[in-house]
């Protein structure tokens, strides 16, 4: 009979070690979004639509603190030169937590804007949504998300579509940060435990 022994020393080293990192990915960068599955998200801007894009199209950056600063002023839209409200990233294991940097201050208002309003969903599961603000110049901030653990993001833009969203959008993402649930940290590092096989 054969059995399998985990070597207790590294047992111990998985669960005392350093967490993963956190998943990013800085959209609008190729280079960040590889592995990560983006569908049915919209051309990076501002380099297909020009505009304010919350100072990205004068290389400026206009947050809310504390907000932190983008890496490269691009983004894409989840509504926006595609046919659906909607857009999703695949991380590579189950999160059970995100911070999201979005672009706000389009409400739909009759001012001819398109809102900022989304949801957020993971393997179809509603874990949150945001509302806009009336405000007229558009700024960045982050907003936090959490429920039950999966592995597949879908941010869904629940206003109308407005005049020009076929060519600029509505919600603009720069930056997804998802944590790893605990469960799948830890499987990931077991993962690389060493197996010695011994006859019983």
């Amino acid at each position: 009979m054969k059995s399998l022994v985990l070597i207790g020393g590294l047992i111990l080293a998985v669960c005392t070690g350093p967490a993963l990192a956190a998943y990013t990915v800085d959209i609008g960068s190729p280079a960040s979004e590889a592995g990560y599955g983006l569908v049915d998200w919209s051309t990076i801007n501002p380099d297909s639509i020009g505009g304010g894009w919350g100072g990205f199209g004068s290389g400026g950056d206009n947050y809310t603190a504390p907000t932190l600063p983008t890496a490269d002023f691009k983004c894409r839209t989840i509504w926006g030169q595609n046919d659906t409200p909607s857009a999703t990233i695949t991380f590579p294991g189950s999160v059970d937590s995100m911070l999201i940097r979005h672009l706000d201050g389009l409400a739909l208002d009759g001012s001819g804007g398109g809102g900022d309003d989304f949801e957020v969903y993971v393997d179809g599961i509603l874990w949150g949504s945001y509302t806009s603000s009336a405000a007229t110049n558009e700024f960045w901030l982050e907003s936090t998300f959490s429920g039950p653990a999966g592995t597949v993001l879908t941010l869904v833009a629940t206003d109308p579509a407005w005049a020009a969203q076929a060519t600029w959008g509505q919600v603009a993402i720069d930056r997804v940060v998802a944590v790893p649930e605990p469960a799948t940290m830890l499987l990931i590092g077991l993962g690389g435990l060493f197996l010695k096989r011994r006859k019983a």
